[in-house]
């Protein structure tokens, strides 16, 4: 019985381990950024950086930017995704804006179609960055940015009363939320044929500099944590997961002897 135990405890812990990195965010690479016709273009400004620009002539109001295709986690199952944009004041023009977007799919049939997406606005006013939404369920900014610096625009989508989509967006630096939506519902027909994700697009590129984003979140000034938002989880899962598989070689160890 103590073998089985002990057994079955090391298999909870790889299975575990084995889940959380199948269900892990997208990493935004430069290589599975989408440019060309229509659709701006992007230059790998460093191994970590790439950097994004819309078209020059405006379509429908837009300047469109590249797009990447993100994952495959399903609304059923709750949908997080992050994404590492640089600011710095000096890079923009008072007024200038991007927008980037997260789009959900919808099942029809064999095929998945555009459904519906999440859109925030980033724009240049005066010494600072607003970050304003349509979708929010008010007028008021999301954030409000007077430091430079690399952050973290984090959507959430998932199932709320009535198959209705939910959607929150926070932004965060370095482990700290700066702004949120809280949770939205999306005014969608046929939510309830939401499915996964369909992109990550930088919509709309005002700007001649453009965005920058970031495959990897850089350490933090005077820091060793490369990945504050995520680093507390880490450790404690981890620790977690050596314990128990501790546990069941003790366990294993006394029934040897």
């Amino acid at each position: 019985m103590k073998k089985f135990l002990s057994l079955s405890l090391i298999a909870i812990s790889l299975f575990l381990v084995t889940t959380v990195s199948v269900k892990a965010m997208t990493v935004w690479k430069f290589e599975d950024w989408q440019d060309g016709t229509n659709y701006g273009s992007k230059t790998k400004t460093t191994d970590n950086i790439t950097n994004l620009k819309g078209e020059k002539e405006e379509q429908g109001g837009m300047k469109r930017g590249p797009f990447n295709k993100a994952s495959k986690a399903k609304l059923s199952d709750g949908i997080k995704e992050e994404v590492y944009v640089g600011l710095k004041k000096d890079d923009y023009q008072n007024g200038e804006l991007f927008e980037l977007s997260i789009a959900i799919n919808q099942q029809n049939g064999d095929a998945e179609e555009y459904l519906t997406e999440a859109v925030v606005m980033t724009q240049k006013s005066g010494d600072n960055f607003i970050l304003t939404s349509t979708w929010a369920k008010d007028k008021n900014p999301i954030a409000t940015i007077d430091e430079d610096g690399v952050y973290t625009y984090k959507w959430e989508f998932r199932k709320g009363d009535n198959d209705k989509i939910q959607v929150k967006f926070t932004i965060l630096n370095y482990g700290n939320v700066v702004g949120t939506t809280g949770f939205v519902d999306l005014d969608v027909a046929n939510a309830s044929k939401a499915t996964t994700v369909r992109y990550l697009w930088a919509c709309n590129i005002k700007a001649s500099y453009g965005v920058d984003i970031y495959t990897k979140l850089p350490p933090k000034p005077d820091s060793t944590i490369e990945n504050p938002e995520t680093a507390d989880i880490n450790v404690f899962f981890f620790l977690g997961m050596i314990g128990i598989s501790s546990l069941g070689l003790f366990i294993l160890r006394k029934d040897f002897i």
